[in-house]
């Protein structure tokens, strides 16, 4: 792997951007939400046509850093308070702590209502904040699929299980061995159409393993604008996660 420098205007200067060749047919270039800028070339392209590439996506990799820098302590949730916000399904939520002797969440339109006796607790808020966000968030995955699955039951695969994960560089994965699929946790916060592109794609997995003509193929016909729903993933969701 190397590693390039870019120069940005203030505050960013030098960004770095680790550059890795491996056998893929595309350029893939990712802005992640620690501020690490990463590209995967196939073998043969010339250093001089990925350095051209670069320069051409200087706009949109300073966007994209500016952009995490403004909002990640809002989008990561590293403090549960009063007036913060998060994203539900497209939707900016704000989010509502109250005192109260029980532990209680509710989502009413836009807002997030948290009930605790320990409100002077981030770390609490915290954990109280994540296992609704599992169980709502995995309510949501489940009925997702529910919805999906007959695309490929007819071709006689069994509906898979799901599990929920954090994880930070992909938005799915498939296990065909085992008949499961992982959905990110972070996926949630992604606009409904996005989630049923991610969905769509993992299931596909089942029929078609790789990535290649057959599966794009697959999900051109049961999805037209999937390559704007991933767009959507890939360069508004602030999760910044590629996929």
């Amino acid at each position: 792997m190397s590693v390039k420098k870019l120069c940005f205007t203030k505050p960013l200067g030098d960004v770095e951007v680790f550059i890795e060749r491996k056998s893929v047919k595309r350029i893939r270039l990712k802005v992640f939400p620690d501020g690490v800028v990463k590209l995967s070339a196939p073998l043969g392209v010339p250093d001089k046509y990925l350095n051209d590439f670069l320069k051409s996506k200087t706009a949109w990799i300073e966007k994209s850093l500016n952009y995490f820098k403004a909002t990640a302590a809002d989008e990561l949730e590293t403090e549960i308070r009063s007036g913060t916000t998060t994203r539900i399904l497209g939707r900016q939520i704000r989010i509502m702590v109250g005192e109260a002797n029980i532990h209680k969440i509710k989502q009413e339109g836009d807002y997030v209502y948290i009930q605790s006796p320990a409100t002077g607790d981030n770390k609490a808020l915290q954990k109280q904040f994540g296992r609704w966000w599992r169980k709502q968030s995995k309510a949501y995955f489940l009925a997702a699929i529910d919805r999906l699955y007959p695309i490929i039951a007819k071709h006689g695969i069994d509906k898979p299980a799901l599990q929920v994960r954090r994880m930070k560089t992909i938005w799915g994965s498939c296990s065909r061995r085992h008949g499961k699929i992982n959905l990110n946790y972070y996926l949630y916060k992604a606009p409904p159409p996005c989630v049923d592109y991610v969905v769509l794609h993992e299931l596909a997995h089942f029929l078609h393993p790789k990535h290649d003509q057959d599966f794009y193929g697959f999900l051109t016909v049961h999805m037209p604008d999937w390559k704007e729903r991933k767009r959507i993933l890939d360069h508004e969701v602030v999760r910044g996660l590629g996929y």
